[in-house]
């Protein structure tokens, strides 16, 4: 049997200790919100306080064409959101809404 011994020592040391909160473009309450994006986007949504609060999104007929139940802090993303859209919020959450251009 054969033994090696390596000395390596490691070490770390904190780089940050806080959590950052996300850019956000602006916060939003319980309403129906339009937008003018030209192209498609991604929408990021996050719910920013622990308040039950339900997001969809509307064509232009007020038909829900999708309904979610906001997670408390984590961040998800409506893909490819064509112009035209309506965005609404129900609940008494507040709702941080960033736009990216779609993928």
């Amino acid at each position: 049997m054969l033994r090696l011994k390596v000395n390596n020592s490691v070490k770390a040391s904190t780089i940050a200790s806080e959590i950052k909160t996300p850019v956000i473009s602006d916060t939003y309450k319980s309403g129906f919100y339009s937008f003018d994006n030209k192209t498609n986007v991604d929408i990021g949504i996050t719910l920013l306080d622990d308040t039950p609060t339900k997001v969809m999104i509307l064509d232009n007929d007020m038909n829900i064409e999708f309904l979610t139940r906001a997670p408390y802090q984590y961040r998800f993303y409506l893909r490819n959101i064509e112009p035209g859209k309506t965005i609404g919020i129900v609940g008494e959450g507040k709702v941080a809404i960033t736009f990216e251009q779609s993928k």
